[in-house]
């Protein structure tokens, strides 16, 4: 049974001698190579064997060429397969056989190859202003940094600033790859040109290795959005969470505009945003009342990746001002949650001084409440104790 054994490419894609030399060192261990996708390589285990290799450049379609392996062949030279579609391999076990005799057939290989990856540049650029533009809102002359400063887990988990920056930082690693690749490979023509030996630049591998590992996750991110995995509503009826008529009573009219009556749950989140729920209720008023001034309750619920994203954004929830409400308790932990803050908000009363019309601000209270990496912010206006609730609001967690 063959054993597949997987390396990182420690040269760059489009150095030659180093992919070369390399490929020959693991031949000689055992390793006998058997394709390349990214920045990895696959290997068979093998007897070892002290070959020398030799890249020819793939100048048209990326497919087996039978008619030039049947050259080799008759050289001396074995065909071994493929590197990432840009050179067709072939060893050879004489270290001193030659696998081109005319130099100028040779440098119109190259030549004809170096055009071709110079145009694949043009892809690559495409692919930095798509991507880059989809997220172009995280961008740092985007951010508000007052928010970032005092606020740093709500501002960075808006969706668009930690996919920029993964995708800025992987796309600087992916392009300096390529452009290091291309300045390798006139090196290496210029040399072959003149007659002198090339040599390979080992450790330029990890840089494409680095930035396909920080664009994979914006890229999952992004098929995620353009899914429509992102956004996953379901109805409330059945979902777990507190309503307006759980705290004010079975009879209590619910106003049926669908903005202040969500019988749904919004429920949204990918790889790089927070699992986030949402849901609102405002009590029944009429056309010449304002929303404002009706019992309402509004929930907010975000799962971070880490728990201590959560006890942050605690922090940031409590210290954020609610118009009304007092200072947050942290009560006893208790109903299985690992934190619970509590601000009472009074009833009060404003009287213009212009117009001497008066208006009635109602009570309520608001609740934080955290258990592991999940935290429940709740706002509530009524003349209900938020307190006498907190066993309802506890098993929300247990629906998530």
């Amino acid at each position: 049974m063959k054993h597949t054994i997987v390396r990182l490419i420690p040269f760059g894609g489009f150095d030659i001698p180093g992919l070369e030399s390399w490929l020959a060192e693991c031949s000689a261990q055992g390793l006998r190579f058997a394709a390349a996708m990214g920045p990895i390589a696959l290997f068979e285990r093998s007897t070892p064997l002290r070959v020398q290799v030799h890249l020819e450049p793939i100048q048209g379609p990326v497919a087996e060429d039978p008619e030039l392996n049947a050259i080799y062949e008759q050289s001396g030279w074995q065909y071994w397969g493929m590197f990432r579609g840009s050179f067709f391999v072939y060893v050879s076990s004489d270290l001193d056989a030659q696998a081109h005799t005319d130099p100028d057939t040779l440098d119109y290989a190259f030549r004809k190859f170096f055009h071709f990856k110079l145009a694949c540049g043009l892809l690559l650029l495409l692919g930095n202003l798509l991507l880059l533009g989809l997220y172009g809102q995280g961008a740092p002359w985007e951010i508000d940094w007052v928010c970032l400063r005092y606020y740093p887990v709500e501002t960075l988990s808006d969706g668009m600033i930690i996919p920029f920056l993964l995708a800025a930082l992987g796309f600087f690693f992916v392009d300096l790859s390529y452009l290091l690749g291309l300045i390798h490979l006139l090196r290496y023509r210029k040399a072959v040109k003149n007659g002198t030996s090339p040599r390979g630049h080992r450790g330029l591998g990890w840089l494409l290795a680095a930035g396909l590992l920080l664009l994979l996750p914006v890229l999952i991110n992004t098929v995620q959005l353009f899914s429509g995995l992102d956004y996953r509503p379901y109805d409330l009826e059945g979902s777990g969470f507190v309503t307006l008529t759980d705290l004010e009573g079975a009879d209590f009219r619910i106003h049926q505009d669908p903005f202040y009556h969500m019988d749904y749950i919004s429920h949204h989140g990918t790889l790089l945003n927070p699992e986030h729920w949402y849901f609102q209720q405002y009590g029944s008023f009429s056309a010449n009342q304002s929303p404002f001034d009706v019992p309402r309750l509004e929930i907010s619920i975000t799962r971070y990746p880490l728990e201590i994203l959560a006890e942050l954004r605690c922090e940031e929830w409590s210290r954020q001002y609610i118009n009304g409400s007092g200072d947050y308790e942290t009560l006893e932990a208790a109903y299985g949650l690992d934190e619970i803050r509590y601000a009472p908000r009074e009833k009060w009363i404003h009287t213009n001084e212009l117009t001497g019309e008066t208006r009635t601000f109602l009570p309520g209270g608001i609740f934080i409440l955290r258990r592991g990496t999940t935290v429940l912010f709740a706002d509530y206006y009524g003349e209900q104790n938020l307190l006498d609730y907190l066993p309802l609001f506890a098993a929300t967690f247990d629906a998530l």
